[in-house]
């Protein structure tokens, strides 16, 4: 047992460093970008559970109409997120992320005067608060992925799963904190209360810390064996573009893959935030359990998100569209248990289940995109489908949002969510993730030429 824990962290050590010795950069820009997901991405995800219920007793506006609010979040989270791809590959990641934390500042400021712009009523001035929110969500957490991705091969799923958990970093330190600012400033000055961090903290970590492109020898570095003596694959896999065997995107979008990856997202989008915005409702309003009792509960989620982001990781590396389809079982099981909830034992059992399953979900969309269409125009495919999933996000909420406001319950509406889940999983297990696969077979046939190699000594 030793000698394999002793084995493990030899490898992880191993792969932990760069052609020069030194820690890989890649890692070091999955640290800068935590700051910024935890001000832009994840403070409006965490402090809106509150802010929605708020909104709901202040003013009472129906669900269906408070989470129109997602409708146009979402909605310009897809039109952004596709033309955002274009421009990571063209000016980089690092300026993409500069834009939407900009306008992400501005937007949670805006919240400060809902109710006071001329000639737009409340209702209205919440719903165009959605807008400036969109370049929060999937543009944002994107072109911090596709910057991952860049610079990861090998170890693409716990790269990702790593920079994921900034979000679980968020939730477990910022939660009873968010749900305090909102009971204290109010629901309309917490969020430009939080732009401030955006600007002070999270740009200049940012700026002095990340690299946008990865050199061709820590390409094949990273994805060499963590041997000591990394052995390389050859370049043209990992880098077609430089031996002139690029493709073109439209030849991406041709493909069967393609479009049945993107009708996936769409579902498992829909799927994500309709039963995420509602469960707040749900939980609060429906069940009668307090701000803070929610709060905690949620900490204790992104607990267990945070180990399980990174098991989630490894997962995707090992198991590719597998994994990926075991995640999303997972998250149907945890919505069976929302069904079930009645006490806080029963609330933290979800909340565990919930944490557990859902961090599978923010890896998805470049683990598919580059295992089944390597790394060329990796922004394009990245940003294509962050979008097709932002189109899901944005009708999700306010769907079964308006299926309680008709029926008088979720019943019906989570039943849905579990089956559509239940039906990408399926489809999924069976799609082959090719240039993963390419990857695996070169591997192999790379170390058996190795061994039939005659040693020096001979």
């Amino acid at each position: 047992m030793g000698n394999i824990f002793s084995g493990l962290h030899k490898e992880i050590k191993a792969d932990m460093n760069g052609p020069d010795g030194k820690v890989y950069y890649g890692w070091w820009n999955i640290l800068a970008c935590y700051p910024i997901i935890m001000f832009c991405f994840s403070a409006p995800l965490l402090m809106l559970q509150f802010i929605y219920v708020d909104i709901e007793t202040e003013l009472g506006f129906s669900r269906g109409d408070i989470l129109t609010i997602a409708t146009f979040k979402f909605g310009t989270a897809a039109i952004v997120a596709f033309f955002a791809g274009f421009m990571v590959d063209r000016v980089g990641a690092k300026k993409v992320i500069y834009i939407c934390g900009t306008v992400t500042a501005f937007g949670f400021s805006y919240w400060h005067f809902i109710g006071q712009v001329p000639y737009v009523d409340v209702k209205t001035s919440i719903w165009l608060a959605g807008i400036p929110l969109g370049f929060s969500s999937i543009p944002l957490l994107m072109a911090t992925k596709t910057l991952t991705a860049k610079w990861f091969n090998k170890r693409l799923g716990l790269a990702i799963g790593i920079l994921a958990a900034a979000s679980s970093v968020s939730g477990i330190l910022f939660t009873p904190l968010y749900a305090w600012l909102v009971e204290t400033v109010g629901w309309r000055d917490a969020l430009p209360c939080v732009s401030f961090a955006i600007i002070f903290i999270a740009f200049p970590i940012f700026h002095f810390m990340s690299k946008d492109n990865p050199s061709s020898e820590e390409i094949q570095c990273e994805f060499a064996d963590a041997d000591g003596n990394k052995k390389l694959v050859r370049g043209h896999l990992l880098e077609a573009s430089k031996a002139g065997e690029e493709p073109k995107f439209m030849d991406f979008v041709k493909k069967p893959h393609f479009i049945i990856i993107s009708i996936v997202l769409v579902l498992v989008g829909f799927v994500d935030q309709g039963f995420t915005k509602n469960s707040a409702f749900y939980i609060m309003n429906d069940l009668g359990f307090s701000k803070q009792e929610m709060a905690w509960s949620t900490v204790f989620s992104f607990i267990f998100g945070f180990s399980s982001k990174i098991f989630f990781g490894w997962l995707f590396d090992k198991w590719s569209f597998k994994g990926i389809s075991t995640c999303y079982l997972l998250i149907a099981f945890s919505i069976v248990l929302a069904f079930g909830i009645q006490g806080v034992i029963t609330l933290l059992i979800f909340q565990l289940a919930r944490g557990f399953a859902h961090s599978g979900i923010l890896l998805e969309t470049p683990v598919l995109a580059k295992h089944a269409f390597g790394p060329n125009h990796l922004g394009k495919v990245i940003g294509f489908f962050s979008a097709i999933t932002a189109v899901g996000l944005a009708f999700g909420p306010r769907t079964v949002g308006q299926m309680y406001d008709i029926y008088g319950n979720y019943n019906l509406a989570f039943i849905i969510c579990i089956v559509l889940l239940i039906v990408c999983a399926t489809i999924l297990y069976f799609l082959k993730p090719t240039y993963w696969l390419k990857l695996q077979e070169e591997k192999k046939a790379s170390a058996a030429r190795e061994q039939q190699a005659p040693s020096p000594a001979e």
